[in-house]
């Protein structure tokens, strides 16, 4: 009898285990992405702001050199490095809803630079944006899942607000859909975070369904912090 109880508890508490043990992981990797990804936003955000220094604001910058010059001309001496710098790392971004990243940003060439921490900021070479060069932070470099949403976050260095996130006010924001009801039309101004609409049905939001390009503006208007709604 005692035996067949021992028997029993051990069961009990390996269901247990089983069903809050995922929830625990994910509340770690929740917080771990959301804490590498702060540090490696600081980092570049100091890097720029030291830039500006010896290289003027950031009206005067060009931002129609490609990614590798770019970096060179502006960023290369502000930011330390490992010795690990390739111009072409061959990963195939996706989207959050799993689909290939098609974006300019992710298929144009582009300049990868490794932090010693293990992270890489992609200097992107897309001429989309004339007022601002995109930089894609990927939280932990080569490894997967190489997701934006997941690891892989999608900023701009802007000449009006500096250092943002696509989604914020109204940079970042992509071409109208096919609803031509829908008001969040083509250059929305978006305030200075609007949550319903990071989190909404266009094609960039921050949802399973979408694009993922808006999840960093999400984090940083949650306080840095990966919410339960977020799409995990």
């Amino acid at each position: 009898m005692a035996q067949a109880a021992s028997h029993f508890a051990l069961g009990i508490i390996g269901i247990v285990a089983a069903m809050t043990l995922p929830a625990l992981i994910s509340k770690h990797e929740k917080l771990t992405t959301a804490t590498k990804l702060k540090k490696s936003y600081s980092v570049l955000a100091q890097a720029i702001k030291m830039s500006e220094v010896s290289n003027g604001s950031l009206d005067d910058w060009d931002y129609t050199i490609p990614g590798q010059e770019f970096w060179q001309r502006y960023l290369t001496n502000y930011i330390s490095i490992s010795n690990r710098t390739v111009t072409e790392t061959g990963i195939r971004y996706r989207y959050l809803n799993g689909e290939a990243c098609q974006e300019g940003f992710c298929v144009r060439d582009s300049y990868t630079v490794f932090l010693s921490d293990g992270s890489s900021l992609i200097v992107s070479s897309f001429q989309g944006f004339s007022n601002g060069r995109v930089i894609m932070i990927d939280i932990n470099g080569f490894k997967e899942p190489n997701m934006l949403g997941k690891d892989v976050f999608v900023y701009a260095i802007i000449k009006k607000y500096g250092l943002s996130p696509f989604g914020y006010k109204d940079f970042g924001y992509s071409a109208p859909t096919e609803d031509e009801d829908n008001p969040y039309s083509y250059n929305q101004v978006f305030g200075e975070y609007n949550r319903d609409i990071l989190t909404g049905n266009q094609k960039y939001a921050c949802n399973k369904n979408s694009r993922g390009v808006w999840c960093a503006a999400l984090i940083i208007m949650d306080g840095w912090e990966i919410k339960k709604d977020y799409p995990w």
